[in-house]
């Protein structure tokens, strides 16, 4: 998915269900496609491009985040729920 993100910018917010998202640079990355065929306006198109870009990896960069902090709290309240039987050993003071 992260290439798609990165190649086609506009597929990965459409698949992501961003569809105002999805239009808007759908319509940016159009454009920029547009001026990478008139090799003078090439630098446009690769701004135009990545401005396009950058929402879609900010989606996935978030999204993958909250993946990672969901499987994170999983394995910590899975981790509490079995040492909770036994509460933790207090070391002897010298």
């Amino acid at each position: 998915m992260i290439l798609l993100a990165i190649l086609f910018p506009p597929a990965y917010l459409l698949l992501s269900r961003k569809l105002a998202m999805g239009l808007l640079t759908g319509a940016m990355f159009l454009f920029s496609i547009v001026c990478a065929f008139t090799v003078a306006l090439l630098p446009v198109s690769l701004v135009l491009w990545l401005v396009s870009a950058l929402p879609a990896l900010w989606h996935y960069r978030r999204r993958d985040r909250e993946v990672h902090a969901e499987m994170l709290a999983a394995k910590m309240a899975e981790k509490m729920r079995d040492t909770q039987g036994t509460p933790p050993a207090i070391p002897p003071k010298r």
